[in-house]
This record gives structure tokens, sequence and C-alpha cells, in this order.
């Protein structure tokens, strides 16, 4: 896993500015990066999609997976395979800002093309540094993450 010596200085950064750092960071493997941009739910909602391909494929890793709460180093564990599954798929995609929206004092959402394809990213301030947080100016119900979990381990084929 690659490492940014810059992140300190990165988390400091306009949501604007964070957009393509975030991309080219996700896409280089660096999730130590990715992690220090976002909070802690939005991080765990971003790896979400590589796992499910990974826990297909790979019975340690669903197995790992499970445990990412309880286990920093089922956690590590996993960042190491979907790191090295998104260093293997080498894109490095176009993005460009096209908007920008105050959502309060301490939220923004941030519009973007990514490829062509219209996007945004939410933030919220944490202390004085902004972080990407899917959830900042949307209403979501308590409990919501851990019912995201329980569906996708529902169609998970079983491992014994």
């Amino acid at each position: 896993m690659m490492t940014n010596n810059n992140t300190k200085h990165d988390n400091r950064l306009e949501p604007e500015s964070m957009v393509g750092k975030y991309y080219h960071a996700l896409y280089s493997g660096d999730l130590q990066s990715v992690k220090e941009m976002m909070t802690e739910e939005s991080y765990i909602m971003t790896l979400e999609p590589f796992s499910i391909k990974l826990s297909f494929h790979d019975p340690v890793f669903k197995t790992q997976w499970d445990q990412i709460e309880e286990s920093k180093d089922a956690l590590d564990e996993v960042e190491k395979k979907i790191s090295k599954e998104l260093l293997s798929r080498n894109l490095s995609p176009q993005i460009e800002i096209t908007n920008t929206e105050q959502n309060g004092l301490e939220r923004m959402i941030v519009h973007y093309t990514k490829d062509g394809k219209n996007k945004k990213l939410y933030f919220s301030k944490s202390g004085s540094d902004w972080r990407i947080n899917y959830f900042a100016g949307r209403p979501v119900k308590p409990g919501y993450l851990a019912s995201i979990k329980n569906w996708m381990l529902s169609i998970l084929p079983k491992i014994t």
C-alpha cells in the first residue's frame, strides 16, 4: 500500500481540491490517504463495493470483512487486499469540478464530472479539516449501515 507523505497537509485542503486527490489515492491503492480524507462511516461504505467481488472469490477475505469492526488486524488485511485490487485496475479517471454548494457553515457539496458523468461528493468539517462525508446534508435513518451490511451478508453465498 502506498502512502502519501503530505496527507496531514492534504487534510487542510478545500473540498474541491480533495476530489481529485481522493480518486488518485483510491485508484493508486493508497487507502491510508483515502481513510484520512473521509469520515469512518464513509470510508467503510467506500470499501464495501470492492469487498463484494473479493468475498465471492476468497472465503478468507469474507471472514476478515465480517470482522473489520472488531479487529484492527482484519481491517488491515482487508485494506491490503482491496488496495491490491484497486491498483490492478489501473484507472485514472478525468475529474472536472463544475460547482460547489454550501450546505450550512460546516457542510459542502462538490459537483463534478468523472469521465464525463455528473457526480457529487458531500463534505463536512471535522475540527478545522474537511472530510468526505456521504451523510452530510442527507437524512439517514439510524441503523442504516447495519441494515446494508446485513443485506450484503444475506446475498453472499454461505461459506462453511
